[in-house]
């Protein structure tokens, strides 16, 4: 099984691409997509659009992993990230990718083990989950892997509630 994580946003989205196969995980890419800040929304949209296709197309996925959108204050913010988390869906739609969706909370806890885990602490624990060789610098990748990480952890799991009910 092959799993793309998607943290969402505008300026960078992160992406990661795990494959898990039996109980050995595989980091296949990782990466910002970029949008430029001098260009109108729209056009940094179809950055967006085209990036991700490119992602895509590039890699055999199995299934998706989008972060869901948790903003308590800022609205501008929220609306930014909710028009550019509709392109992914677009895409990942157009490309009759399934998607699968968890909220900061259910990764930090898949991945760290409380909900509360700080930035750095879940750089460090993808680092070492995924035995990658630096930690990344980009918060957006590690989310991203982060959420690849906690999609295979349900899938995992409820593969072996499965067999145990059979």
């Amino acid at each position: 099984m092959t799993v793309l994580g998607i943290d969402p946003g505008l300026a960078l989205t992160g992406f990661g691409i795990i494959s898990k196969d039996k109980d050995k995980l595989e980091v296949i890419e990782y990466g910002v997509i970029k949008t430029s800040v001098k260009k109108i929304i729209p056009d940094r949209l179809k950055e967006l659009n085209e990036g991700l296709s490119k992602v895509i197309i590039s890699n055999q996925i199995d299934h998706v992993a989008v972060e869901k959108i948790f903003f308590n204050t800022n609205l501008k913010t929220v609306v930014i990230v909710s028009e550019a988390r509709g392109v992914i869906l677009f895409t990942l739609s157009s490309f009759n990718k399934k998607v699968f969706e968890y909220t900061p909370l259910e990764v930090k806890k898949a991945i760290f083990g409380s909900g509360r885990a700080t930035k750095e602490e879940i750089i460090v624990s993808v680092t070492n989950i995924l035995n990658l060789e630096k930690e990344t610098k980009s918060d957006d990748v590690a989310d991203a892997l982060a959420i690849a990480l906690c999609h295979i952890y349900s899938i995992s799991y409820l593969e072996k509630v499965d067999v145990c009910t059979d």
